[in-house]
């Protein structure tokens, strides 16, 4: 459409625009805000997960070569779930630093796992099921039967009730499978005390 201003011919573009680069303008500030957030997202993570990895290592985890059968195993394992809480790692982080700690035969063995699996599959698995797969590669059957039969005939001995406690805390952690859920657990912690011991806690239950 042609108008007169002023003495000249203007041209103006249908729908009152004066610039058609106006709307073009607009699209490429938000791709550009957008990248740049994107961008700023990318690097908290990278911060993130930096700091966690200098605070595990600052912990001096132990390397494991996976000798030295099932009590050196649940050991091991204790230490690096300590290390875990100390440095703040996160569940889908356990299985990657854990797996960094690997020599010798482990390592063989975990490259295998990575092999079979896929690296995404192998370090996304739950904690649980990669003890449950350590324990089974790591821990003789023959050793595991004998450590079932010891909690089965454990119980406690005189006075020694923190001998029996320590103890028993230890085979329930390479047995787990016959102490869950908690309350199983529980009583059969109760059941091997020693009777007078056993007789105090049934009567402090009931009087609660």
């Amino acid at each position: 459409m042609m108008t007169r201003s002023a003495g000249r011919q203007t041209t103006t573009p249908q729908g009152g625009r004066t610039d058609g680069r106006t709307g073009r303008g607009g699209g490429r500030t938000k791709e550009a805000t957008s990248r740049v957030g994107g961008e700023l997202v990318v690097r908290l993570v990278i911060k993130v997960v930096k700091e966690v990895t200098e605070d595990f290592m600052a912990c001096n985890p132990k390397d494991y070569d996976g000798k030295g059968g099932a009590i050196v195993y649940t050991r091991w394992i204790e230490k690096m779930k300590s290390v875990q809480d100390m440095s703040g790692c996160g569940a889908n982080q356990k299985v990657k630093y854990i797996a960094g700690l690997f020599i010798g035969k482990t390592l063989t063995w975990w490259n295998t796992q990575v092999q079979t699996r896929g690296r995404e599959a192998a370090v996304g698995m739950t904690w649980e099921d990669f003890k449950d797969l350590m324990i089974k590669e790591f821990c003789p059957n023959n050793e595991m039967q004998k450590l079932k039969t010891e909690f089965w005939c454990h119980v406690m001995v005189g006075a020694g009730h923190a001998a029996y406690t320590d103890r028993f805390h230890e085979l329930a952690r390479l047995v787990h499978h016959l102490v869950t859920p908690e309350n199983k657990r529980i009583e059969r912690y109760i059941y091997d005390l020693a009777p007078q011991i056993r007789c105090l806690h049934v009567s402090h239950s009931l009087s609660l």
